[in-house]
């Protein structure tokens, strides 16, 4: 699936007729397809290159040594480092096709934002690559001051209040995944994947990919039939996670998507490393995910029960380790 790539210039620095364009275009994206690409987006190409080559390193890493962050049991929020077959988001679709759940060949690193507190960082394994703690910690603000701005243009095209997100995010609950898939042979891959179909459970998700490919996105139209993603960084790809779903009631799409091989390499023997980098914006624990009242009305009534973020997401995340 060929995306427009929506220039955030436009919205950051334009006139009033070109944000509003912009917004409008990034809106009407993500309702009917649940994913866009932004460039220009403020997270600058040498970052992202800096990124993916501590992600390297530290997948590099023997495992006796990333294994000493391992990934606690409870899952939320994720932070460590997850092996190989750990995680599995098969969970996360729906009923009727977890018979097709199989094996994930993907390992990954996750951390929340260094002020959390009660549920701190496992830095253990990265004290053996210097440096990956003081990059990490601050490309995560980098990350999340990039969640604000886009967050601000999703609102001006659904003709929100400018301060409806903000907050919403304060609590610095948010997520951010390192993801490394191990190069594979063919036979592995036939019998297993990269990352399952499945949803994600925050508001957005802010997306980097290296020019690998296998990220696929569900047809909106059309259930079952997934297209490819083939933007890479430092292009940004963004979709609506279960939490923005649920409080446009509908009207923005978090719409299923996968890894799995690329249509590149679809014949060849060895299917090559991919590396792609997350960060998942998340509402405050005690916020309610039910419809914004914009989004209600006698002819759309709230398609979802009430609950909280946490809530929602410890019944969802309970479920994947």
């Amino acid at each position: 699936m060929e995306l427009p790539s929506l220039d955030f210039l436009d919205f950051s620095t334009g006139n009033t007729d070109k944000r509003d364009n912009f917004s409008q275009k990034l809106a009407q994206q993500l309702q009917t397809c649940g994913f866009a690409v932004v460039h220009n987006h403020g997270v600058d190409k040498e970052l992202l290159d800096e990124a993916f080559q501590w992600s390297r390193r530290f997948f590099d890493l023997p495992m006796r040594v990333k294994l000493k962050s391992l990934h606690p049991a409870e899952s939320n929020p994720n932070r460590g480092y997850s092996f190989i077959g750990q995680e599995n988001l098969a969970v996360l679709t729906r009923a009727d096709r977890r018979a097709e759940r199989c094996g994930e060949l993907k390992e990954s690193w996750d951390q929340v934002n260094s002020n959390n507190k009660s549920h701190p960082n496992l830095w253990e394994a990265a004290e053996e690559v210097p440096g990956f703690r003081e990059f990490m910690e601050s490309f995560f603000h980098t990350l999340h001051d990039a969640e604000l701005r886009l967050l601000d243009a999703i609102a001006a095209g659904l003709n929100l209040p400018a301060d409806i997100f903000a907050p919403l995010h304060t609590d610095g609950v948010d997520e951010f995944r390192l993801l490394h898939y191990p190069a594979v042979t063919a036979d592995d891959m036939a019998a297993n994947t990269r990352t399952s179909e499945h949803t994600d459970l925050g508001t957005i998700t802010l997306l980097f990919q290296d020019s690998t490919g296998g990220l696929e996105v569900e047809d909106q139209s059309t259930s079952g039939v997934f297209h490819p993603i083939c933007a890479a960084s430092p292009a940004m790809i963004i979709n609506v996670g279960d939490s923005l779903q649920r409080w446009t009631n509908g009207l923005l799409k978090s719409a299923y998507h996968r890894v799995t091989v690329p249509k590149s390499a679809a014949n060849d023997a060895v299917i090559p490393a991919r590396y792609s980098i997350a960060f998942f914006a998340k509402p405050n624990s005690g916020v309610l995910l039910q419809p914004f009242p914009q989004f209600v009305s006698e002819e759309h009534p709230s398609k979802y029960e009430k609950l909280t973020v946490d809530e929602y997401h410890h019944q969802k995340r309970a479920q994947v380790y």
